[in-house]
């Protein structure tokens, strides 16, 4: 489900992304580990936490989500096949779902909250403007800067980066 919010662009985006690695203290260029990120949520937003799930306690066709508690805070739930394939395989995809999970409450924290107190579910929002648009777009900066991945191809990408043959496509477009 999507949300309309405040307007912002790729540029920032990518500014953005540089001060999630800074705030979470990693480096600001190589490929990051979501997993580890999972594990220092709470340490860096005292009102995030995860779980790992059932595939069945998730609705069908989403492996992971991120829920907002009545007190203002985040729960990540992932399901559990979505963890272990991003431990044990390395699974790009997986790694890119817990990644857009984590960012969301960072997407919250910055402002970009919505609009209206209703989501969106047949009216097409501009991506400028789309939640979801804004932290899939993160996600993407924050696995792979933009500097130092703008001449890869789809494959280096993919083998460097860990992520999905998808996300390395987009990487490229933009």
């Amino acid at each position: 489900m999507d949300y309309e919010t405040y307007p912002t662009s790729r540029a920032k985006v990518r500014l953005y992304a540089k001060l999630f690695r800074r705030i979470f203290e990693l480096s600001q260029c190589g490929p990051i580990d979501p997993l580890m990120l999972l594990d220092r949520l709470s340490e860096v937003f005292d009102d995030v936490f995860y779980e790992i799930v059932e595939k069945s306690e998730l609705p069908d066709n989403v492996p992971a989500r991120c829920i907002m508690t009545k007190k203002e805070g985040f729960i990540i739930q992932i399901a559990d096949y979505v963890y272990e394939g991003a431990y044990e395989k390395k699974t790009g995809g997986y790694r890119m779902h817990i990644m857009h999970e984590i960012l969301h409450p960072y997407v919250y924290k910055l402002g970009f909250t919505p609009i209206y107190s209703r989501s969106v579910e047949n009216k097409k929002i501009p991506a400028f403007k789309s939640v979801e648009w804004i932290v899939k777009a993160m996600a993407g900066e924050v696995m792979m800067p933009y500097e130092e991945t703008a001449d890869l191809d789809e494959i280096d990408l993919m083998i460097e980066y860990g992520v999905s043959q998808d996300a390395a496509r987009v990487r490229r477009n933009y």
